[in-house]
């Protein structure tokens, strides 16, 4: 016992606080000298890797690639599909409304004291006589429908 203690106490002495720090500063080093060679092997790992399945990770890239644009492209199309469907019925009615306005305005020219109402009950009978000499088979399940408007009486207007 008395051996080990004359040699810390020599060690102090002769090292002292710069013992201390070459000390501290060396296990610094040795951890440092540890990190970076384990990040060395890593790297040649990965390497090694990358070279053994290099086939592999290029036929997955272009599997990758293909999925992605076809992905693209059917999403490009569910747009184009649900803009042309929300671009039609709404040129569908405003084409309608035109052709209607167009109507109502020569209705109007001819008939100078008539009221929207009258225009409409007149367009709905000739409608409805359309429909029964033209489309006889399709008259039955219109007819419901068209009841409404067979049975109102015509304005004197007309």
């Amino acid at each position: 016992m008395k051996n080990v203690s004359m040699i810390i106490i020599i060690a102090l002495v002769l090292g002292g606080v710069k013992g201390y720090s070459l000390w501290q500063e060396s296990l610094k080093n040795a951890a440092l000298t540890a990190v970076v060679s384990e990040k060395l092997k890593h790297k040649k790992e990965v390497s090694r890797l990358k070279k053994s399945h290099e086939k592999e990770i290029t036929r997955i890239k272009r599997k990758y690639q293909k999925k992605l644009a076809k992905v693209k492209a059917r999403e490009r199309a569910k747009a184009k599909i649900q803009r042309t469907l929300s671009a039609m019925p709404v040129m569908g009615v405003a084409a309608f409304g035109l052709f209607e306005k167009v109507e109502y305005d020569h209705w109007k020219k001819e008939n100078p004291t008539g009221t929207f109402e009258a225009y409409t009950d007149e367009i709905t009978f000739e409608m409805n006589e359309v429909l029964k000499e033209e489309y006889r088979e399709y008259y039955e399940e219109y007819q419901k429908f068209l009841s409404i408007y067979a049975n109102r009486p015509i304005d004197p207007n007309l």
